[in-house]
């Protein structure tokens, strides 16, 4: 039992005075209010911080002269003529241990047994020199303890490992007295790991803000720096940016989610040839846009809405645009949408770059483009005459030529020359891909183009009619003609082909799968190589191409024996739902080569 007068009494320093008055203070409080106080009130009325008059309070309470007691989450604090001292330990919830004059742990209360995980029994009566918790302290802290017992009190803090965990700490070594008038040294550990753990993330947040600034603001770091208080230099920076807006390079506009202008920069009038009174308040659709030259589907909001809204594929909106002057500009437009106060997304600021020589060379290049498929196809044509004449001589010679040897060579010469003939062939089907730009692909529509005028010897198709679409190169037809024509000529005895799909968070798959007789293990990868294949050997290596376009990917995931299953991988951004009714409804397109009216869809 410790009495009030025979407790910790502070060493001559002026920082122990000072500490020494602090808790005079304490006491005179607490014996005004004898029903007790929180840790706030008390703070209030010294004034002094929560953390200082905590570290007082953990002092008297060591010394017996308060006592705790606790009503929910609140700590309320009196003064008191005798408590014991374990007790005393316990109620702090510091990490508190107690040391005598030879270094000997004489107490130790249970937050601090339960957090390094030892046993009192281990650590009572044991230099702390040879207990395992001076393994976990630096090597500083014994030569501090020896100090701290001499009169001088220290507080620091360290990270200490416990359980394979980092733990941060400020450790306060306090000097004491015990009832016989031994020196003694208290040492306190407050836990602040997580207090640590956020002043680092705020470190870290302020270094990589700081960074960003470095970079961004780095000709206007000394001037805003320098007058960052003053009213005058901030109004210079709003008219400097303001400038800066206006002198811009690019058009730049601020709209509402309805379209409407609410700001036109002074290149914008220059570009249009229109001033900013002219167009405030108006719609973009209609004025500098025509109505015409956005997507013809939708009421005008639905085009407006998709029109600020680009997607990751599709972030720019190249659109033609009509001057003042009736001369016509090509523009590509982004967009950002701007958060109001309540966090709404209102607004959006619109950047227009010109890109009418861009235009003008793409068409100058596909003028080009077009000479030169011209003058491939005439050459198409001469090499396929003259092929033809090979075809013939080599009938008139093996007709004519008995010796096994000689036919030999020329059925390999015919071989070749066949072989010239279908890589001409390939050339002609493909010598458009990749001309047309990429945009959404309608599922039902592809499916539906890529079999019109072909015998399906009485298969039966079933596709999607939810409006699901892909974004892909126009030549998505040539990849279902190409997975169709392999069912036709490869699946014996396949009746049906489905086109189905399965979404998941990751994206969307979509699947093309029939019944006939699959595709053995060993050539799942094959069939999409250049050559391969009993006939041209390009149709599946062309689909794959053709997906990579615009990054998409497929691979044969059938079971030998029950059928050929395609996959094609979608990310999110690359498909949408233009009518989202599900997958339940499913039309069967074709049965042979009559088309199925849509009164005839079924569930699928």
């Amino acid at each position: 039992m410790v009495r009030n007068n025979s407790v910790v009494q502070r060493v001559t320093s002026e920082g122990m005075e000072e500490q020494a008055e602090e808790i005079i203070r304490i006491r005179e409080i607490l014996k005004e209010h004898p029903k007790g106080l929180t840790i706030e009130d008390i703070a209030k009325k010294l004034p002094l911080n929560r953390t200082s008059t905590s570290k007082y309070l953990n002092t008297l309470l060591i010394s017996g002269q308060a006592e705790m007691r606790s009503f929910g989450r609140a700590k309320v604090f009196t003064l008191s003529r005798r408590v014991p001292f374990s007790q005393m330990l316990n109620l702090s919830s510091d990490l508190l241990l107690v040391l005598d004059n030879d270094l000997l742990i004489r107490q130790v209360n249970e937050p601090f047994i339960n957090l390094f995980g030892l046993s009192s029994d281990t650590l009572i009566d044991t230099r702390v020199d040879q207990s395992s918790f001076i393994r976990a302290l630096p090597e500083k802290y014994l030569a501090l303890f020896r100090e701290a017992l001499s009169g001088t009190e220290h507080t620091t803090i360290d990270r200490i490992e416990i359980g394979g965990r980092d733990y941060f700490f400020r450790i306060n070594l306090i000097p004491l007295v015990f009832d016989q008038g031994e020196q003694g040294l208290a040492v306190i550990l407050e836990d602040i790991t997580e207090l640590k753990k956020y002043q680092q993330h705020l470190e870290q947040l302020v270094h990589e803000r700081t960074h960003e600034l470095i970079i961004t603001n780095e000709k206007l770091v000394k001037e805003i720096e320098g007058h960052r208080r003053s009213r005058g230099a901030l109004e210079e920076s709003e008219k400097k940016y303001r400038e800066l807006v206006e002198n811009a390079n690019s058009i730049l506009l601020r709209v509402t989610d309805q379209g409407l202008i609410l700001f036109f920069n002074e290149f914008a009038e220059r570009f249009f040839g229109v001033t900013e009174a002219e167009m405030l308040g108006k719609n973009i659709l209609g004025t500098i846009i025509p109505a015409g030259n956005l997507t013809d589907t939708g009421t005008p909001a639905e085009r407006i809405r998709e029109f600020l809204q680009p997607t990751e594929y599709l972030p720019f909106s190249e659109v033609e645009c009509v001057r003042k002057n009736f001369e016509n500009a090509w523009v590509a437009w982004t967009s950002r949408a701007i958060a109001d106060k309540s966090g709404m997304f209102s607004q959006f600021l619109i950047v227009g770059m010109d890109i009418t020589d861009r235009k003008n060379m793409e068409n100058a290049l596909h003028q080009v483009n077009a000479k030169l498929n011209m003058v491939s196809s005439i050459t198409r044509h001469d090499i396929l005459n003259k092929l033809t004449v090979i075809y013939s001589m080599n009938s008139f010679l093996q007709e004519s030529i008995t010796d096994p040897v000689l036919l030999g060579y020329l059925k390999k010469t015919d071989t070749a020359v066949r072989g010239i003939g279908h890589q001409i062939e390939f050339t002609h089907d493909y010598k458009d891909m990749g001309r047309e730009k990429a945009d959404w692909q309608n599922i039902f529509d592809s499916v539906r183009k890529s079999v019109a005028h072909r015998h399906l010897k009485n298969l039966v198709i079933e596709v999607p009619t939810n409006g699901l679409e892909i974004f892909a190169d126009p030549w998505l037809r040539k990849v279902f003609f190409n997975l169709i024509d392999n069912t036709v000529r490869h699946a014996e005895h396949a009746t049906e082909i489905k086109v189905s799909y399965t979404e998941s968070g990751n994206g969307l798959v979509l699947v093309y799968e029939d019944n006939g007789i699959g595709i053995p293990g060993d050539k799942k990868e094959k069939i999409f190589e250049q050559g391969f294949g009993k006939n041209n050997g390009y149709g599946l290596f062309m689909a794959r191409e053709i997906l990579a376009i615009t990054g998409l990917t497929i691979r044969e995931t059938g079971v030998p024996g029950t059928g050929a299953r395609f996959e094609i991988q979608l990310p999110k951004q690359a498909y949408r739902f233009k009518e989202r009714a599900g997958q339940g409804t499913k039309q069967k397109v074709f049965d042979g080569d009559a088309v199925i009216p849509a009164a005839a869809d079924r569930s699928g």
